[in-house]
């Protein structure tokens, strides 16, 4: 069943080049299992982001934080060293004491470099989602220059 969701990135990776954004967002569920799996058999760098991001915050003081974080993600993609980079466990980016738009700083380092996303909320009618309504994390997006996949 995982090497369907593979197939389905696969085929996003041959139009994804051609787009301002090379981003593919795999969320749902299963997005943590397909995404450290495809990447492993694909032999694409596999990043924790929240696990990467937070040892770098720690020497930073807290209310300078939040400015360095895009800088942080910036160097973490160029240390991977790669055309195409698995990005996952993504939830630091949603604290709202960091006061990120993760999907904007997704879509930014994107630009450069092929980003597969792991997104653990949902897609549904067009919306992706982080969170329910009412959390102090929740977002959601609607317009998005995206491929997303689907693990529900």
């Amino acid at each position: 069943m995982l090497t369907d969701f593979y197939n389905l990135i696969e085929e996003q990776l041959k139009t994804v080049s051609y787009r301002r954004h090379q981003l593919i967002i795999v969320c749902g569920i299963k997005c943590n299992e397909v995404l450290k799996g495809y990447a492993i058999d694909k032999n694409i760098p596999y990043v924790n982001l929240s696990l990467e991001l937070s040892k770098a915050l720690l020497e930073i003081p807290v209310p300078k934080r939040g400015r360095k974080v895009g800088q942080i993600v910036d160097q973490i993609i160029k240390e991977a060293d790669s055309d195409v980079i698995c990005l996952d466990r993504l939830q630091l980016l949603f604290f709202p004491q960091l006061h990120q738009d993760p999907m904007r700083l997704l879509e930014d380092i994107s630009r450069n470099t092929t980003i597969i996303a792991g997104w653990n909320g949902s897609y549904s009618n067009g919306v992706l989602t982080y969170a329910e309504p009412g959390h102090p994390e929740f977002r959601s997006y609607t317009e998005l220059e995206a491929s997303i996949i689907s693990t529900d």
